[in-house]
């Protein structure tokens, strides 16, 4: 049974959040999304976050991240430079800067906590991920229904973009996909319009 995945979308760089529960509480994915909007979405799920997960360390993706403490907050290991450095997260730009909280990084090319398998897709920034929960898969900025995030960003690498795409052939096609910015998609539907997918 797949969960019932609230999406919030909003800011100047249109950014999804992503909330769905789970037995013991709630998951935010990305909390980008404007405090008190994502506060309202929680209290009307009258669970508490139990988990955070941070597909990556921008800014339009971390704003609201400082506001959900006592949870546990996932983010990969090759991550945790951008994440500390208002520079390189971009909050210095938008005078944002952004509070870290205690973050559980996660190690290597795949790690499994507990039902979430974080794989390590570094291109758009060192220490991107997607998530796998189950039948789902959160893809951040790494992969969007028709193109890719960009990698022009810090710690941005073009060609380990091209190389973390591959891990897109191993997924069911069915898999539905919940990107950063944009509408959700399944993988059959971008390997048939996504040309990035097909190089």
């Amino acid at each position: 049974m797949l969960p019932e995945v609230s999406t919030i979308t909003g800011g100047d760089f249109e950014e999804n959040t992503y909330i769905f529960p789970v037995e013991d509480g709630l998951v935010v994915v990305d909390p980008g999304a404007d405090v008190q909007v994502l506060q309202n979405h929680i209290m009307r799920a009258g669970k508490k976050v139990k988990y955070v997960i941070l597909t990556h360390g921008h800014i339009d993706h971390i704003f609201s991240l400082p506001y959900l403490s006592g949870a546990v907050v996932y983010a990969h290991e090759k991550e945790k430079t951008l994440l500390e450095s208002p520079g390189l997260n971009l909050s210095a730009m938008t005078g944002n800067r952004i509070e870290i909280p205690a973050i559980t990084y996660v190690p290597g090319k795949v790690h499994t906590a507990g039902d979430f398998v974080f794989y390590h897709t570094p291109g758009h920034t060192s220490g991107s991920i997607v998530v796998k929960y189950g039948k789902i898969l959160f893809t951040g900025d790494t992969l969007f229904m028709d193109t890719i995030g960009r990698c022009d960003l810090p710690t941005g690498d073009p060609q380990k973009m091209r190389e973390s795409l591959h891990i897109f052939s191993q997924f069911n096609k069915d898999t539905i996909c919940y990107p950063g910015h944009g509408d959700m998609f399944t993988l059959d539907k971008a390997f048939k319009v996504n040309n990035f997918l097909k190089k």
